[in-house]
This record gives structure tokens, sequence and C-alpha cells, in this order.
């Protein structure tokens, strides 16, 4: 199945269904393969959400591209199409002035390009209600997007701190809305009426694990640094979850627990696809049997 049109979901209940994808770095492979697995089943979602590589799915699905194109546009995917850094002179002379006024590495002039694939570019245009998470710097608050700029929201919320520059909209620096947002889950809520939500929930690796094994990392610090943010970041989507369970709101979560991916390990992006879109299927089908048509 290539793709879905307007109306031709499956469901024995005509019940209406969101999609929320959470932050996850170079997640998109697996969300990519989730979403081909939700159209495989027949589901036609009234809306989505997403933050970070969540959001550049999730504005891909708003718009109603197809699975054909979304994966010929990220399997084609190579590191120096947004691998877009200062020359070396310019990071010099930024470290000789202790980095005051240097805000990330990578220019995401690259990334930018990247998502001028997506056919619209506002967020009120697209097929379906979108909503997207971002961190804003400048009044130092998470952000919701649910209209304007299409392109420059997708890029903000993938504008991972230090990695990529802060992408400044109306006067506000904003970066990756994982940071602050890990699944906008209410803001999905918020956005349209639903009676289920369907969320692919990439956990961060070092949150799923428990015991002091970083002491005996490099770097302690860092590790501790590291685990501790996203152990906030998981604890505040948990505080999401129970308040869209609060308005009667079925929640569904997928984890396909496929592995990391990075800007080195792209070519692994067709595996983390496939085996995406195998765990959704097994997951809705195990979940929804009455709902769902088998996939051919």
């Amino acid at each position: 199945m290539e793709g879905v049109g307007r109306g031709s979901g499956y469901s024995s209940s005509n019940s209406k269904i969101g999609l929320a994808f959470s932050s996850g770095f170079f997640g998109f492979f697996a969300h990519a393969g989730f979403l081909a697995a939700i159209r495989d089943v027949e589901i036609a979602p009234t809306a989505y959400s997403g933050a970070s590589s969540g959001a550049i799915i999730a504005a891909m699905a708003a718009c109603e591209m197809s699975d054909q194109t979304i994966a010929e546009i990220l399997f084609a995917l190579r590191k120096e199409d947004f691998w877009d850094p200062d020359p070396w002179y310019v990071i010099l002379r930024k470290a000789l002035g202790f980095f005051r006024g240097y805000t990330g590495y990578l220019n995401g002039k690259g990334f930018e390009r990247l998502l001028e694939n997506i056919p619209e570019r506002r967020i009120e245009n697209c097929e379906k209600p979108l909503a997207i998470a971002a961190t804003n710097l400048t009044e130092r608050k998470e952000a919701i997007f649910s209209r304007g700029d299409l392109i420059k929201a997708v890029q903000a919320s993938g504008a991972v701190p230090i990695l990529f520059k802060p992408v400044e909209i109306a006067g506000s620096l904003y970066v990756d809305g994982g940071v602050s947002n890990k699944c906008p889950l209410k803001a999905l809520a918020d956005l349209v009426e639903l009676d289920t939500i369907i969320v692919h929930f990439i956990a961060s690796e070092n949150v799923g694990r428990r015991g002091n094994e970083f002491l005996g990392k490099k770097m302690t610090p860092w590790h501790i640094q590291c685990i501790s943010v996203n152990i906030a970041r998981h604890e505040a989507y948990r505080r999401q979850l129970e308040l869209v369970r609060m308005r009667d709101v079925e929640v569904l979560e997928v984890r396909t627990d496929v592995p990391a991916l990075g800007p080195n390990k792209l070519k692994q992006g067709r595996a983390a696809y496939d085996g995406a879109k195998a765990a959704t299927l097994k997951t809705l089908k195990g979940k929804f049997p009455l709902h769902l048509k088998s996939s051919s």
C-alpha cells in the first residue's frame, strides 16, 4: 500500500484516532516504518503531533505524503546532505573567545533544504491538523506550533542543542522540541477531539536500564547530566499521559525498540524502518483485532 487517502480509514467504531511521534535521535526511520504499518491496516488518523525527529514524520503524514515518497527521501539520505559545520577557523576563533556567542556546530541550512521535500509551507494548509513541539530559549518555555511556517517549525523542533544552531522564529530562538516535550501528547489532545491516540514512543537509551554502570564510564559527569535530563523528560511525558487518559482518551503506546541510529549509521535506516513496521503491525493486531484489516 503506497499511501492513504482522505476518508479511507478502516474502523468498526469510526473512532477519531490521532498519531503522536516522540523525539528520538535520528528516529525518523523507525517513525516512518510505524506510519507505514498504521496505513497498512488502513487506519486514517484525524490529526498528528511530533517532537524532534518525530516532527519530521508527523509533518509528512499530515501532508499525506505517500509511504513510497517518504521512504525514498529517507533511504537516499546521506550525512553530507545535512552536515554543514562552520569552517575550522571560525570554530577556532570562537574557542579562543571561550565560545562566547557560538550557538551550535551545524548551521542547519542542509537540514532546511531536506525539509523542502515536504509539499506544504504552512502548518494550517496541511491535509490534517498538526502540532509540532519546540523549546523556546528566549522565553524559557516549551512551544507548540499548530499554525505558521511549517519548515521553520520542523527545523526548530529538530535543532538538537550544541549540534545545531537554534532556529529564529518571530524574534525568539528555538531548539529541539524533545528537550522540553518528549512527546506532545497533550498538544494533540488539545488540537482536536479524539477517542484514541496511538503513540510511537522511542525511549532514551540510558533510561531503559537501571543501576550505576555510568560510574565506570569515562566523562561520568556528562553521563549523570544526560541521564538526569532524560529522566525529567520521561516523567513529564508520563504526567501528560495521565492527563490525557483522564479525558477518557484511550492511549496506545507502540515501542518498536529498533537499534538507535546516528549520522554515521544512516545505511542501517532501512533495517530500522522494516523492523519498526513489523513490530507495529504485531502490536496493533494484538490490541485491536476487531478494528484492523489484515495487511497483505
